[in-house]
């Protein structure tokens, strides 16, 4: 039977030891023990339902706002897009487009605008995404001229009224649906959607991964040799403690042994 040492520090030593190793070994297992949530190789939950376009209108447009933005497509879109008339684009054009432009750089055709050979008569039938307070957010349909070379073309314009005008603040391509290369050939759409979740399917969605704690291993080994160092210490000092009992029990010796000679010549 191992026995508590009788020295005073030995005890105070194995005392702090014994409290150190308690908390390591608390704190591996609650590390250990907590389950993963995360999703496994990145894959969607089951029956997700995909993901949609969100249209937050917070205001109402008023019908008079309607008909100027209409006016302003109507105008825009040809100057611009078309690149038939750089002057009137930069005059429908709002602060962000200018801020990322100049004059010159339109009369040169180096405009923040894409380029598409539009062949409507009219830009009426576009969607509002989110209106705001003098800021429309809208979507607009455009069908190319030349449809066997090029698809049609979804853009996602931003208008913002400025002293009583409407200006076209930013414009880029959200879709682009290209006609078919050959007679199977599906017309595929680029945009938002190819972003969207993937179908449901049978395979059920897993809550934690099999090799979502293997991380902790290394960490685990690592607290495992600093615990072991200092117990293996421990348990050696009790060991030789004891041996050495047994050993003056043995000798039935009561008082301490003597000193070496080359202590007791030099204390003389």
């Amino acid at each position: 039977m191992i026995r508590i040492p009788e020295s005073p520090r030995l005890r105070r030593r194995l005392k702090w030891v014994g409290i150190a190793g308690s908390l390591v070994v608390a704190g591996v297992l609650i590390a250990v023990l907590i389950p993963s949530k995360s999703p496994t190789n990145g894959t969607q939950p089951a029956n997700r339902p995909p993901a949609q376009l969100a249209v937050d209108t917070h205001q109402k447009l008023s019908q008079a706002d309607r008909r100027q933005i209409d006016t302003l497509l109507d105008r825009f879109i040809p100057a611009a897009v078309e690149r038939r008339d750089p002057r009137t684009a930069w005059a429908l054009a709002g602060p962000e487009m200018r801020s990322a432009s100049s004059l010159s750089a339109f009369r040169k055709g180096d405009l923040p605008v894409p380029s598409y050979p539009a062949n409507e008569r009219n830009y009426h039938h576009w969607r509002a995404i989110d209106v705001e307070h003098n800021s429309v957010v809208l979507n607009v349909l455009v069908h190319p001229k030349n449809p066997q070379k090029l698809g049609t073309w979804v853009f996602s314009i931003e208008v913002v009224k400025s002293k009583s005008r409407w200006l076209v603040n930013r414009i880029y391509t959200i879709a682009v649906m290209n006609p078919p290369v050959r007679p199977a050939t599906v017309t595929h759409e680029l945009g938002p959607a190819d972003y969207a979740a993937p179908p449901p399917t049978s395979r059920t969605a897993t809550t934690s991964s099999p090799s979502s704690h293997s991380f902790l291993l290394p960490v685990v080994g690592i607290f495992a040799i600093l615990l072991l160092i200092p117990l293996g210490l421990g348990v050696g000092v009790l060991l030789r403690a004891r041996r050495w009992r047994r050993t003056v029990r043995a000798s039935g010796r009561t008082e301490l042994p003597p000193l070496p000679s080359s202590y007791r010549s030099g204390a003389e």
